[in-house]
């Protein structure tokens, strides 16, 4: 089934509580609600996105839609969204989770560097420097991150809808940055994820299954190895056993489906 066919209104005007959709490429979607703005935080939309996905074609009530679990909250520009056809609104619901919105818990570090008062640039360690925060509250400084918070808090920058998106179809986001070496990345259980290592001896490309290795392929040189997850294989069981939440992959570092395969099918023909 295409991408549903919709005649873009001149304006689309946003208000709290205004629930959106957001369509993937496998004929599936998903929803999140916008309900606050956070003057700590550049003023932005705060949403909380929901967990389930469904058919495209599937009609769904919004009262459904909003009692469904949050699967995360996040800042982002509403309107650059809708600009460019990332997601489009289909009404509103007076049910905002308000009796939460006070309890969410954002998260940031700084650059890593700082300016101080007489213009000299000092670099500083990121993560030595969270900052967490509640909705219209002051930012407070906690130096390292607090373990007991490591499942309390969300990434607060402010994220781009093409991000957004990814994490509501992928289960996280795939750009760079420093939180994500303590801030673990888990995708959707039904998610295939895929990338590509490359270090001065070999190149490795993986297919993850959620969490999950799936399988894989190693090139030293000319030569391509695959690695199933179901296979005996000593000399590369740590890349069997690895999780994907274990490495803190890189924006460059993922690759497509069609990537991936075609380093499988190379493998298999190099036998």
């Amino acid at each position: 089934m295409a991408k549903t066919v919709r005649k873009k209104p001149k304006r689309v005007v946003t208000k709290i509580g205004d629930v959106f959709c957001v369509e993937f490429p496998d004929n599936t979607k998903g929803y999140f609600q916008y309900i606050a703005n956070d003057i700590t935080q550049l003023n932005s939309s705060v949403i909380r996105a929901f967990y389930t996905h469904y058919p495209i074609g599937q009609d769904v009530n919004i009262e459904n839609i909003v009692k469904d679990k949050v699967d995360f909250y996040a800042h982002t520009i509403l309107r650059a969204g809708i600009d460019f056809d990332n997601w489009y609104k289909i009404g509103k619901s007076s049910d905002i989770g308000e009796e939460n919105i006070q309890n969410i818990l954002f998260t940031t570090v700084p650059f890593d560097f700082t300016i101080l008062s007489n213009n000299i640039i000092q670099k500083i360690n990121p993560l030595d420097n969270w900052e967490i925060w509640h909705i219209g509250q002051d930012m407070v400084n906690v130096g390292s991150f607090p373990v007991s918070l490591i499942d309390k808090v969300y990434q607060g920058d402010v994220i781009a809808f093409h991000q957004i998106v990814n994490r509501i179809k992928l289960g996280y986001y795939t750009n760079n940055n420093p939180m994500n070496e303590v801030l673990k990345r888990y995708p959707r259980p039904e998610v295939h994820s895929y990338v590509r290592r490359e270090n001065e001896s070999r190149q490795t490309y993986l297919c993850f299954k959620g969490n999950d290795f799936e399988k894989g392929v190693v090139k030293k040189g000319e030569k391509l190895v695959r690695i199933s997850a179901d296979e005996d294989n000593p000399v590369y069981e740590e890349l069997q056993n690895g999780k994907f939440s274990d490495t803190n992959w890189k924006y460059r570092e993922f690759i497509t489906e069609e990537e991936f395969y075609q380093a499988w099918d190379a493998a298999n023909q190099s036998h």
